[in-house]
């Protein structure tokens, strides 16, 4: 899975700041399409996943226990969820200052694998890890101690293809 990106500022807290990303040729943030997917809206579970996603920004940070690994040994693709419940939000935690919000949804299977919407969630956010692994490695972006990003926050499928 390939494709051309960008990431934008999502939320900016106390605590941390979150980006989201916006595939080429899509209108919505992948973050904004999570929160206004309808099955995730009407999960038992979306008010309380909320509330924690504001209190990670301005009270703790991206605490890793709010967070489950989800990609591969060493990428930082991780599912932010809450305890007992049945959404995921893939997302890159960098640090405790800054996570990079992909999309997700209404987990009722066994594995992620099992659900062709969520695996693709996830293996974009794979694909977006790889991009920024290269890019850091070459400083066309950075990141402070505070989570901010800076450089070139687009990626073009084509720069990154032979990864």
């Amino acid at each position: 899975m390939t494709f051309s990106f960008n990431i934008v500022p999502f939320y900016e807290g106390k605590r941390a700041n979150f980006y989201t990303i916006i595939i080429d040729g899509e209108d919505l943030p992948e973050g904004d399409k999570f929160l206004s997917n309808e099955r995730v809206n009407k999960s038992s579970h979306f008010k309380k996943l909320k509330q924690v996603f504001f209190n990670l920004l301005n009270r703790f940070g991206a605490r890793q226990q709010f967070f489950k690994d989800e990609g591969l040994a060493g990428d930082m693709v991780k599912a932010f969820y809450v305890r007992r419940g049945n959404l995921r939000w893939y997302c890159l935690r960098w640090s405790e200052q800054m996570v990079i919000f992909g999309s997700g949804g209404v987990k009722n299977v066994r594995a992620t694998q099992d659900d062709p919407y969520l695996k693709n969630c996830e293996y974009a956010l794979r694909w977006i890890d790889k991009c920024l692994t290269i890019a850091l490695k070459e400083g066309k972006i950075s990141v402070s101690g505070e989570g901010k990003l800076s450089g070139d926050l687009r990626f073009n499928k084509e720069d990154y293809i032979n990864l």
